[in-house]
């Protein structure tokens, strides 16, 4: 007489019994060995992408909290017409004038926002990769509002922390390699969640069972799952961006890569002020809007222009540059995204995907409400560790 069981596993050709217990031991070890592998990873980098995926979802929204803390920045109504871009290269000079390098200048986001200016190598950070001064001018009066120096504010530490884990190339190799453990536990986790054939509806259906050690599981599962759409860009995104000399070589097999301008040193001073040498850069891109005008230092050089062209991913950052020679206002080299090679374009992405402006506000809220989402599964994750430690005695008496 034989069992169900016996029916089940009976061979239907010579040898087949043999294979199929082969098979059923073999995935259960896989099985098994993934889990221990989403287990040990998991917890070994959950804190860190925690962390960075928290931090990361205040820096989408980066300027509005820096306005909300520092409210110098907010420009007050009743202001009047713009200045030339040249009075507000004056003031700057006239109010830091031992710092005869070059300044960036952001032009502002709206009427109440300031010019921000970055001074790239101030000595007081010296010793830092980047650390600017950073100087809100009226671009209405000329006054300057703040000078603040980059990792000395509450949004720059932020931003340092998620970047560089306050710890320069070392945290910025930490970084990566926790991004790459957590692509491994993502997939490791997809692995043991992946449904039979015919069971993806109820699989994918969004439900919490009754009893907490289900509730738990159900929600590790669910936040996983559904957030794997926008955490997996995320990590992707944040790996290629913290070592994109790692990335470059592979990009380039199969698409180019255009390479930044050379140009020559500065001679001969500037002669040819900012305002001219915005209008140079409009003139060969007549529709785009001015974002950031990089003014030389005052021994000459030139002028680097970035503006935003409509269906570009970037606004903030955008990739139209025009660079202007200081000494006569020519066109020495430019960048068109709407000629970017394929490899041009896999760069080009990458922040905008990342702090999701490239689709607009909408996109920007979901990441960073996709931000707390490995919080959730790091506490979950751990609360059902000790579950199944707690109740690994019981199963081994049973």
């Amino acid at each position: 007489m034989h069992s169900e069981c016996d029916h089940r596993i009976k061979p239907t050709r010579p040898g087949g019994w043999g294979i199929g217990i082969f098979l059923g031991v073999s995935r259960q070890r896989v099985r098994r060995a993934v889990l221990m592998l989403h287990l040990t990873l998991g917890l070994a980098v959950g804190a860190l992408l925690a962390l960075t995926a928290l931090t990361g979802s205040l820096l989408v929204f980066y300027v509005d909290i820096d306005r909300v803390l520092t409210p110098e920045l907010v420009v007050p109504a009743g202001h009047g017409e713009a200045l030339p871009l040249d009075r507000v290269v004056q003031a700057l000079r006239e109010a830091h004038p031992t710092r005869s390098g070059g300044w960036r200048l952001e032009i502002p986001h709206g009427p109440d926002h300031p010019i921000m200016a970055r001074y790239m190598k101030p000595q007081e950070t010296a010793g830092k990769s980047f650390a600017p001064l950073m100087v809100a001018v009226s671009p209405y009066s000329g006054e300057v509002l703040s000078s603040r120096f980059w990792g000395r504010t509450a949004m720059t530490w932020v931003y340092d922390l998620h970047y560089l884990l306050l710890a320069g190339d070392s945290g910025r190799t930490v970084l990566t390699l926790g991004g790459i453990g957590s692509l491994l536990v993502l997939a490791s986790g997809v692995y043991l969640w992946w449904p039979a054939a015919g069971k993806w509806g109820r699989a994918l259906r969004p439900r919490l069972r009754s009893g907490f050690v289900r509730q738990v599981f159900d929600i590790h599962v669910l936040a996983g799952v559904y957030g794997l759409v926008v955490l997996l860009p995320l990590i992707v995104t944040g790996v290629v961006m913290e070592q994109p000399e790692w990335v470059k070589p592979v990009v380039e097999r199969l698409s180019p890569v255009t390479a930044a301008p050379a140009i020559a040193p500065a001679q001969g001073g500037t002669a040819v002020g900012a305002d001219a040498a915005l209008a140079a850069a409009l003139a060969r891109f007549p529709q785009a809007e001015p974002r950031w005008v990089e003014v030389p230092g005052q021994g000459g050089g030139a002028y680097h222009i970035r503006l935003f062209q409509a269906g570009e991913p970037g606004w903030r950052f955008p990739k139209t540059s025009v660079w202007v020679n200081g000494g006569d206002g020519t066109i020495l080299d430019l960048r068109d995204p709407t000629r970017w090679t394929a490899g041009d374009a896999f760069f080009g992405w990458q922040h905008p995907l990342h702090n999701g402006e490239c689709f607009g506000l909408c996109c920007r809220i979901l990441v960073a409400v996709a931000g707390l989402l490995p919080a959730l599964l790091l506490a979950t994750g751990v609360v059902r560790w000790r579950q199944k430690k707690a109740t690994r005695p019981a199963r081994a008496g049973r």
